[in-house]
């Protein structure tokens, strides 16, 4: 049953994703290019209206009893730059591997083998040690993982509501841009955070406490194929792969299925930055979706942190790659 819900919870978010063309490299260099086209980022912060208050709702119920990410800051900012980079590198997140695996874009396989190196050689590997460096010692509070709620106290739900105000008065003013066969930011941002947010719910009667994740799971693939225990039927991975089907069904229903291969200079790319997020995620524990939109959700300091790094790690890639003219 729980590799069921595992999957069914995976096909969701892929038919969500791949539906809205939700990749999170897109939505921060969008923002930060010029001219900008904010829509992705008008959907993500939709989905953090949504699933934060209901997550939190969840956990202050008992129904949840989720992991929550550490404020490893060292790890947080090295890894999340890295996997900013990586990210303009690829093109794509990580994420968007598995979404346009989805919907025919065969040169993402290069980026997925690079990926899996990366996470590999991050977590057992020659840059193991690094990783347990930066990852040394992190920051609690009473013994538990830093989060804005257990940090800031009563002061901490009186932010929450401004920054919510703050972005909903954003929201309001917002045009609904038409994206053609693409879900614009308003359906795209609703379906993502009620389906972040059931995921929960699913991922606790499964037994699982995290919903959705990345890192690590190369990884665990590698230690079940040596031998060293471990199995791959686990709600992260079995979640991370069913993403495929379900972008697969949503491309293949929506017209936008494109199976194609890639010129040599693409492969490069996808290789460097499949890499280079692999390595990344490790080092952060997380990459754009167990941090950005799963850890967020938590309000761990961690993932914030994390999601800060990113950003600014897409802003210097982008900066760099205009300047030697590559882009």
């Amino acid at each position: 049953m729980a590799i069921i819900l595992a999957v069914l919870t995976g096909m969701g978010l892929g038919y969500i994703i791949e539906r809205g063309d939700m990749c999170f490299h897109s939505t921060w260099r969008n923002l930060l290019k010029s001219p900008r086209n904010p829509d992705l980022f008008r959907a993500y912060l939709l989905l953090l209206l949504i699933s934060v208050p209901l997550v939190q709702t969840f956990i202050y119920l008992g129904w949840i009893n989720p992991w929550i990410a550490p404020l490893a800051w060292r790890a947080n900012v090295m890894g999340g730059l890295i996997f900013g980079a990586g990210m303009v590198v690829a093109k794509s997140c990580i994420t968007g591997i598995f979404y346009k695996l989805g919907h025919g874009m065969l040169g993402v396989l290069v980026a997925l083998t690079t990926w899996f190196i990366g996470d590999i050689m991050t977590y057992l590997g020659p840059l193991a040690g690094w990783r347990d460096r930066l990852n040394r010692d992190p920051i609690q509070i009473e013994g538990a993982s830093a989060t804005v709620g257990n940090t800031l106290g009563v002061f901490g739900p009186i932010l929450l509501a401004l920054l919510a105000i703050a972005a909903i008065y954003y929201l309001v003013q917002s045009p609904q841009n038409n994206r053609g066969k693409l879900w614009g930011w308003v359906p795209l941002g609703i379906s993502m955070g009620f389906m972040l947010s059931i995921a929960w719910l699913v991922a606790g009667f499964a037994g699982a406490d995290y919903s959705y994740g990345t890192s690590g799971v190369p990884t665990g693939i590698f230690r079940v194929m040596t031998g060293q225990g471990g199995t791959v039927f686990s709600w992260i991975p079995m979640t991370l792969f069913a993403i495929v089907p379900g972008s697969l069904i949503a491309a293949y229903t929506s017209g936008t299925l494109w199976i194609r291969g890639e010129e040599m200079m693409r492969y490069a790319e996808l290789a460097a930055g499949g890499l280079l997020m692999g390595i990344g995620a490790g080092i952060a524990g997380g990459c754009n979706l167990g941090h950005s939109m799963v850890g967020v959700s938590l309000l761990s300091w961690g993932s914030i942190l994390t999601t800060v790094a990113i950003v600014a790690g897409v802003w210097a890639a982008d900066q760099i790659v205009k300047r030697i003219g590559i882009d």
